[in-house]
């Protein structure tokens, strides 16, 4: 049996995902096509590659960095017609498509994607539509109750998204990396604009039944990631196989932690 690493610093998402499938009775082999939704540059397509696997990438704006110009056959995109640097993430129903083939892929995951999806419906529907009968997703987000918000950094800036919010954070100093330069004011409306356009936190019962019209199975896993890589015995480790707790810590895990959504086609 291949050994865990003892650290978050050895993480490695090939690994981290054939262990969680393992356990949801899925296994990937040489054979298997895998997409990474949400790719961004491009790095855990490059793993799942230098892993032998027969990867590709998906984003609605090209911001790969190629390894070498040949790679650019890997990567597909639904452009939204926006510059890369504005954070609004709408897209035409009309024209969004992933540009690969019905039925291609076997494994489907994405990773602190899905929370910005503006639409849930569509973005489901067309991942299951590029998956094969059988194939399965595995997708990693921030729960809608996180105590930070990991974008810009405002307490529970998921669930609560008004003028007043930000701005009492803002004048606290509260700023992600992009913010720095900006006063409380300028600070607190860019934060209601990405919230607006960038961010869409749903809530769980309301993923679960968008997702159930496109998929035959559908699960919360979170025990599954926290038991993955790192293989630890820390506290919520613990909690989330102990029986008589499993049911209420994933509960709250998967509102105040992070969501691992698993999806049988």
């Amino acid at each position: 049996m291949e050994q865990a690493p003892c650290s978050i610093r050895d993480f490695n998402i090939v690994r981290q995902h054939r262990r969680m499938l393992a356990n949801m009775n899925f296994h990937l082999n040489q054979n298997s096509r895998i997409l990474d939704f949400g790719c961004g540059e491009g790095k855990y397509v490059y793993e799942y590659r230098d892993a032998g696997f027969d990867a590709y990438g998906f984003d609605i704006r090209p911001a790969p960095q190629y390894r070498h110009p040949a790679d650019e056959k890997y990567f597909g995109f639904a452009l939204t017609g926006k510059p890369a640097n504005v954070p609004e993430f709408e897209v035409d129903r009309m024209l969004y498509k992933i540009p690969f083939a019905t039925d291609f892929f076997d494994f489907v995951f994405s990773t602190s994607t899905l929370e910005h999806v503006r639409n849930y419906d569509l973005a489901l529907s067309e991942m299951a539509r590029v998956m094969r009968p059988g194939g399965v997703a595995i997708h990693t987000f921030p729960a809608r109750y996180v105590p930070v918000e990991p974008h810009i950094y405002v307490p529970f800036g998921g669930a609560i998204q008004r003028f007043p919010w930000f701005l009492l954070w803002a004048c606290l100093g509260i700023r992600n990396q992009y913010q720095r330069h900006m006063g409380p004011i300028e600070c607190a409306k860019n934060n209601l604009h990405y919230a607006r356009t960038g961010l869409n936190y749903l809530r769980i019962k309301e993923i679960l039944n968008i997702a159930g019209r496109h998929y035959r199975e559908v699960e919360l896993v979170s025990r599954l990631w926290e038991l993955g890589d790192q293989a630890h015995a820390g506290f919520t480790a613990a909690m989330l196989v102990t029986p008589h707790f499993h049911r209420y810590v994933c509960w709250l895990y998967s509102r105040f932690c992070t969501v691992v959504l698993f999806l049988r086609k």
